[in-house]
């Protein structure tokens, strides 16, 4: 087969996108998740660039060490990648060699809209990830988190001397307690504690403490955090099977029943703003969720085909 610049591009685009997501900064796993899901081909571009990264590495760590030599040794692989990506892989993956060699990868948990999915950490915390999230965790510190987007429900072991961390955005949310909900996503983040604490640490600005029945609301360039009162019982409510609100705009909850059933579900801007208060039972799927919300808040739900639409009553 002819090699053609688009595949070769592919294959230099899927290698920086290793060599980015192995930099412990990084934090733009939108961009990330939006490049891997343009087509099956940018999946299969990196899956071959990171499994080739992790082979090199491998030989690298094996290899002896000679001082002042830096070389490329040529792995045995076990898996066959095209022959257009070996330069392009070969060259850009060089920096993953040299900064990353003996830095582990960074490990993703991601659920599709509509499932739930509970992921066990092996010092006895516990995350269950509502339906389209994503979740990476630092490869050198598995109490290191960074919740790209959707929605996680966190169960943790407190260790005063080793704290359990979430990165939303540019702010960490430092675990003081044992049980939170965070929110991630149009670049806000909502956390919600139904049992000992949080610390939220925004850039530049001092720690805001939310203990058990509060929640905070932040977005992200704002300076100042909304901290309100948050049922107990109410926190992760959504992996009992409803949602209970007070107050919340019905464009958060719209948000919230999207990712939990996987449905598309648009809000009316005139009705956006609209504060919701009320239990809403998610059992029964859309066709029968959609109208039960709507009738919590007040509002119309429409169907267009596999997409639902709330808005102003008549």
């Amino acid at each position: 087969m002819t090699d053609t610049p688009a595949t070769d591009q592919l294959a230099q685009d899927a290698a920086l996108w290793v060599v980015r997501v192995n930099d412990g900064a990084f934090a733009d796993w939108e961009a990330f998740t939006a490049w891997l899901e343009v087509s099956p081909a940018h999946a299969d571009a990196y899956h071959a660039a990171a499994t080739a990264e992790a082979e090199m590495v491998e030989a690298l760590a094996a290899a002896p060490r000679a001082p002042m030599e830096i070389g490329y040794v040529a792995p045995r692989s076990r898996h066959r990648w095209p022959a257009w990506g070996g330069a392009a892989l070969a060259a850009s993956l060089v920096g993953v060699l040299i900064y990353h060699a003996e830095t582990p990868a960074p490990v993703i948990y991601q659920s599709e809209p509509g499932v739930q999915r509970t992921v066990a950490l092996a010092d006895g915390s516990q995350i269950v990830l509502n339906g389209g999230t994503r979740l990476v965790a630092d490869g050198r510190d598995p109490r290191s988190l960074t919740l790209a987007h959707g929605e996680a429900l966190f169960t943790v072991r407190h260790d005063e001397a080793h704290p359990f961390r979430v990165r939303a955005g540019s702010a960490d949310i430092v675990d003081v307690g044992t049980r939170f909900d965070v929110v991630r996503g149009g670049g806000a983040t909502r956390v919600a504690v139904s049992e000992g604490a949080i610390d939220w640490r925004g850039e530049g600005s001092d720690a805001v403490r939310v203990v058990a029945g509060n929640q905070l609301h932040a977005r992200d360039g704002a300076s100042d955090v909304e901290v309100s009162p948050a049922a107990s019982d109410a926190v992760g409510g959504w992996t009992q099977g409803q949602l209970a609100y007070d107050g919340t705009a019905l464009s958060e909850v719209a948000a919230d029943l999207s990712r939990t059933l996987g449905v598309d579900l648009k809000v009316d801007p005139s009705v956006a703003a609209h504060p919701v208060r009320g239990v809403v039972r998610i059992e029964g799927g859309a066709d029968v969720v959609v109208p039960r919300l709507a009738a919590v808040a007040g509002v119309r739900a429409r169907r267009d085909g596999a997409q639902w639409r709330l808005r102003a009553s008549p």
